[in-house]
């Protein structure tokens, strides 16, 4: 095994623990802030989202070029998009667990389901996706890559791939919906989420594949430039158009629904308009820049900071309008209000923005998850039969 390898190892363990951390002393808290009722939804939430689309992201666009157009292209680097695909999601799900003040509780979203809560589906579609996801990898090592592209393979790609879909547009949907007032920007977030998945998923193809997994497998950076480079550049730039075209509809979406100004006005000019400009800037122009540097002139420099950027700014860009939603309705909804009032005196708004935003044990938690990222994947390429061709010689998918 390369050193190079037991050293990613090492340092997924050693950032795994600030997740570890994060999450005893978000469960362990003794009283909990009043803050927690009026605005749940911070960092760990925000964060499950931004690894949960991620992961589909990543998976999608494998599915629609194996599972629609058969590229033979991408059959080279099948098996470990899909281990990457997985080490994104299972952070996010984690995440989903550890916000959960009663984590022994959780199985009632099952026990007794509510047909009509987007968040109780949420958790229907989790499963599905993941499910879908663990037999498309399971397939392709046991029956090989070249498989994926036969009707069983590509069943399990398409089928994942409206799993994933449906989950992207229902995560986002929650906060249209369910975040303060009813039907704020519930359609163009769970469409905005959908193109933010696209635009992440080609972020963390170039930094799985092209950074860690040509670092320690047998995959070298030359041919996954010959494969990959251009298509993940393209990715990355168009989806940056989309997704700027998104934000752009959900802001006016959120103009024209009176009750949303509040949150309109935190997010673009108030006290969210740093990270929100800030998160656009790196996930939108910057990305389609590099982007297109990096396809014309098949630059791993500008693809690594493109996808560093649209990374650390797509997780600004979707905070910011989670948390806008959640701080709005203190002054959009008179009952709200009266709360916020009664629970934090005077300043509620700044307070509860604080809370949402610079909270160090959720920051801790979300910023751990890309620990547990690298030390599952890379333990995947690592122990799994990942290589084109290679067959497992022990049980099931494991060199």
């Amino acid at each position: 095994m390369k050193r190079s390898w037991w050293a990613l190892l090492v340092i997924g363990i050693v950032w795994s623990v600030l997740m570890g951390y994060g999450i005893y002393a978000y469960q362990t808290i003794a009283e909990p802030s009043p803050l927690y009722a009026l605005v749940p939804w911070g960092a760990m939430v925000t964060g499950y989202v931004f690894f949960a689309i991620s992961s589909g992201g990543v998976f999608d666009a494998l599915a629609i070029r194996l599972g629609l157009y058969c590229e033979e292209e991408a059959k080279r680097v099948a098996r470990k998009t899909l281990v990457l695909a997985l080490a994104l999601l299972i952070p996010g799900i984690v995440l989903v667990f550890a916000d959960l003040t009663h984590v022994e509780h959780s199985g009632w979203i099952y026990a007794g389901f509510n047909v009509t809560s987007r968040i109780a589906w949420n958790g229907i579609l989790y499963i599905v996706y993941a499910a879908f996801l663990v037999a498309a990898l399971v397939y392709a090592i046991r029956a090989g890559e070249e498989r994926l592209t036969s009707t069983a393979g590509r069943a399990l790609l398409i089928g994942g791939l409206l799993a994933s879909l449906a989950l992207e547009y229902n995560l986002g949907s929650v906060f249209g919906v369910n975040v303060a007032v009813p039907a704020w920007f519930a359609a163009p977030m769970g469409v905005l989420n959908i193109a933010l998945a696209f635009l992440l998923g080609a972020a963390w193809s170039h930094i799985g594949l092209g950074e860690v997994a040509s670092t320690v497998t047998g995959l070298t950076r030359e041919e996954y430039r010959r494969c990959c480079v251009k298509g993940v550049s393209k990715e990355l730039a168009g989806m940056a158009v989309a997704t700027g075209f998104m934000v752009a509809w959900a802001l006016v979406q959120m103009y024209s629904w009176g009750s949303a100004h509040p949150a309109l006005e935190t997010l673009v000019s108030g006290g969210l308009a740093a990270p929100f400009w800030v998160g656009f800037a790196l996930a939108v122009p910057l990305a389609i820049i590099l982007g297109l540097y990096a396809h014309y002139r098949a630059s791993r420099t500008a693809i690594l900071a493109g996808s560093i950027l649209t990374i650390v700014g797509g997780f600004l860009l979707l905070h910011s309008i989670v948390a806008a939603g959640q701080t709005g309705r203190l002054a959009a909804l008179q009952s709200y209000d009266l709360l916020a009032s009664h629970a934090l005196g005077p300043g509620g708004e700044a307070k509860a923005l604080g809370e949402l935003m610079t909270n160090p044990v959720e920051l801790a938690a979300f910023i751990g998850g890309f620990g547990l990222w690298l030390l599952l994947y890379t333990l995947g390429l690592g122990v799994l039969a990942v290589e084109p061709g290679e067959k497992p010689r022990r049980l099931l998918v494991f060199r």
